[in-house]
């Protein structure tokens, strides 16, 4: 067909006029396009944490908790799975510390069985506790050596300056294209809160002092979200979000507190999943990798309870606890006495159990006046049969009985240090106290009486404490100025003898201690 010329001009002139319209708009709408190309989606993340299982693979009865049984290796086991399955290519799983000491199942193995469990589930990361050390630095050297996964702590230092061999500062981890640092920091209470010996040459730094360059060097190295991972108790972890700017997350442990809604401070979020292997901690988080930004995390109920009831059992993780417990059943399922009533710790006063396990060590040894830190008493024992293992999961530590002389001004000074730091450190024996806690540090003893007669400053007492506070631990330097020093046995043998002489104990408040 032929097409008219005033037709064919008309068309080429429009055809014309529509490309350079889109010429001149092809520079605004290129940008765009590509500006929706690399917006990268938010990525979901999932931060699983457990601290303070402190041995605890069993299932137990938590005091009261109704008499169900709660906790239990293999039943976290499953839990850990499930939320792998939901996340699998986004989920991290981490421990702040103390998963091996205060069980007969774990500590008659050096806590080999929880290194099986850890092993198996692939914990990303563990930080180095205070009760790490418990056991000496031999023991944790196994320990770090038979891990598979990453232990870490970047405060702790030797002689040289170093780290101990096999630790690490921190990890760097990739989860869906995202870099994420995890810096361990243990507590530095760890220097007077074991054994003397267990610690020797080894350093705590403050740490605030030490996380800004750590934060600098891993966002240096591409990370994009930096986790504390941390063993140092709720109220320094709230520090530390204060003083030190650039954390994200804080993963504690330490003061077995159960944070089921998260804290926000200054901006960092700090979780802690209480103890004895009782919760899951879940975390999940979105982060958007265009601000670089977590753009939300869980704010609420963000604690799962573990318990026989709330999933199946692991069936590889049941076969390695009850490979254990088979070796230690037999002797600590013993019955060794009976209690016609609660035997009970106190955190803030005395304790019918403190007071128990106080007489057991006059007893042993012959003492006068007897001492324990209240946080050696680790567990309550309800009434009923007392076994082995309720006596070895409360006193999980092993200590030595250790008796010495010390004048009734050390006795006093010893006292005063009691109370120096809020609430009550020790329990007694063979002495009543009152205390004026509105009073001046250093002058909150108001009276000491023994045997019924006012203490008297000048006079010599035949004092026994346990081979932690006789070396000073807690503060309690005034142990080591003793004179007549002696070891005695074991304080759990102790009370046990005392439990099986005495039974059915009958134990009651005496008003031994009198806070004002």
């Amino acid at each position: 067909m032929r097409v008219p010329p005033g037709l064919k001009r008309a068309v080429s002139t429009a055809f014309a006029a529509a490309l350079f319209f889109l010429a001149l708009m092809l520079p605004a709408l290129i940008p765009s396009v590509f500006a929706e190309q690399s917006q990268r989606p938010v990525v979901n993340l999932t931060i699983l944490h457990v601290n303070d299982t402190h041995g605890h693979i069993l299932p137990f009865v938590p005091f009261l908790h109704g008499g169900q049984k709660a906790g239990g290796a293999a039943y976290l086991a499953r839990m850990i799975e499930n939320e792998r399955a939901a996340n699998p290519q986004g989920t991290l799983l981490l421990s702040a510390g103390d998963m091996f000491q205060g069980t007969p199942v774990s500590n008659l193995f050096h806590g080999k069985p929880v290194i099986e469990i850890m092993n198996y589930l692939h914990f990303d990361a563990m930080d180095l506790g205070n009760h790490e050390f418990d056991w000496g630095q031999g023991v944790l050297h196994s320990i770090i050596s038979e891990a598979s996964f990453p232990v870490i702590s970047a405060n702790v230092l030797t002689r040289d300056g170093g780290l101990i061999e096999g630790v690490k500062p921190y990890v760097l981890l990739d989860r869906k294209g995202v870099k994420i640092a995890v810096i361990g920091l243990t507590t530095p209470q760890t220097r007077y809160t074991t054994k003397a010996e267990n610690v020797a040459g080894l350093t705590f730094s403050r740490p605030a002092s030490v996380m800004p360059a750590l934060i600098r060097d891993v966002r240096a190295k591409g990370a994009s979200i930096v986790i504390a991972l941390t063993h140092l108790g709720l109220y320094d972890d709230r520090e530390l979000a204060t003083e030190v700017q650039g954390i994200d997350l804080i993963v504690g442990g330490h003061s077995h507190t159960a944070i089921k809604n998260p804290v926000v401070e200054s901006g960092t979020v700090i979780v802690q999943a209480g103890c004895y292997g009782l919760y899951l901690g879940v975390m999940k988080i979105a982060f958007d990798p265009n601000t670089q930004k977590v753009v939300s995390f869980t704010d609420k109920n963000e604690l799962m309870p573990v318990s026989p009831e709330s999933a199946p059992a692991d069936p590889k993780v049941a076969r390695i606890v009850d490979k254990y417990e088979a070796r230690v059943k037999p002797e600590f399922s013993k019955t060794i006495g009976t209690a016609a009533v609660d035997l009970k710790r106190s955190f803030d006063g005395e304790s019918n159990l403190g007071d128990l396990i106080c007489d057991a060590m006059c007893s042993s040894s012959g003492a006068r006046i007897g001492f324990q830190n209240r946080g050696g008493i680790r567990a309550d024992i309800p009434a009923g049969p007392v076994t082995m293992d309720e006596v070895f999961t409360a006193l999980p530590f092993d200590d030595n009985i250790m008796s010495m002389e010390l004048t009734g001004k050390q006795i006093r000074e010893t006292l005063e240090k009691s109370v120096a730091y809020g609430g009550l450190s020790l329990q007694v024996s063979g002495i009543r106290v009152v205390f004026d806690l509105s009073k001046p540090a250093g002058e909150r003893v108001v009276s000491i009486e023994a045997a019924g007669k006012p203490l008297d400053d000048q006079a010599s007492y035949r004092v026994a404490t346990n081979d932690f506070l006789a070396a000073g631990g807690d503060h309690f330097a005034v142990f080591k100025h003793g004179r007549n020093i002696s070891s005695g046995q074991s304080l759990r043998e102790a009370v046990v003898e005392y439990i099986k002489r005495n039974s059915p104990l009958q134990a009651g408040s005496t008003n031994r201690i009198i806070l004002k």
